[in-house]
């Protein structure tokens, strides 16, 4: 069946249907005057259909994707796009019945990713510490803020090497359009997050936020479930992947 016609909304019509409640939420508050008052004083309810909320959903509407991870979606998407145009992620599911050119690929490809996660160690556990911050921790380190990069590489590396090794991949080409075979789906990440990047900010501005009792940690948590819930239900009933390079010859 198409996964289309499962009856899904998709996540960023929810999004968008969930911002038009704030907004609405923020209007009728403003009007009935609702406010908090707390040891940093009082907090009132703002509209962002009065005069200074409209200017400013209009100035913020382009830099609020500034604040989402969408560097890190994108790696992701380009990882799992190799996985599964080179095979490998299939040849994993099947482990226990692969050809033996796939078999000898599984051990190149692991033989790899071992000296990868080898040389990641090196990094964090010795006299350097390379990938650990200035103070030798692992909060503000390179090993945390690049951690997606890292984690890009650990899947693209063996994909790329499984591939070349399988020959699915037989020019440069072909590994770059291995890339770029979930792309699809995430131009749909890419809208939802957009969205949800003016639903966080204007739970913000309106005083939403900690007008329900939302601390600073608990609203950082909170985003990060609005930013990546939706991944996963694009991916399985949204997205429409390449199933391998197209275009190769037999």
């Amino acid at each position: 069946m198409n996964r289309r016609s499962t009856g899904w909304l998709h996540p960023a019509v929810i999004y968008l249907m969930l911002l038009v409640l704030v907004i609405l939420a923020s209007w009728i508050g403003s009007i009935m005057e609702i406010r908090r008052v707390g040891g940093n004083g009082e907090l009132l309810l703002r509209s962002v259909l009065g005069e200074s909320g409209i200017r400013w959903a209009v100035r913020t509407a382009a830099s609020c994707m500034s604040i989402t991870p969408v560097g890190n979606a994108l790696m992701l998407f380009i990882a799992v796009g190799a996985g599964r145009a080179s095979g490998l992620f299939r040849a994993v599911s099947r482990i226990g019945n692969l050809s033996p050119k796939e078999r000898n690929a599984i051990y190149i490809s692991t033989a790899v990713l071992l000296v990868y996660v080898c040389l990641i160690v090196l990094g964090v556990f010795s006299g350097s510490h390379l990938l650990l911050g200035i103070t030798g921790h692992l909060a503000g380190s390179p090993l945390y803020d690049g951690f997606m990069f890292l984690l890009m590489l650990a899947v693209c590396l063996p994909s790329l090497v499984f591939g070349l090794s399988t020959e699915t991949f037989r020019t440069a080409y072909d590994c770059v359009k291995a890339f770029c075979t979930i792309l699809s789906p995430f131009a749909q990440f890419l809208v939802t997050m957009l969205i949800a990047a003016q639903l966080i900010q204007t739970l913000e501005y309106t005083h939403i936020d900690r007008l329900i009792g939302l601390d600073e940690s608990l609203y950082g948590y909170l985003s990060f479930v609005i930013y990546w819930l939706p991944l996963p239900v694009i991916l399985l009933f949204f997205g429409s992947p390449s199933k391998n390079i197209p275009d190769q010859e037999p």
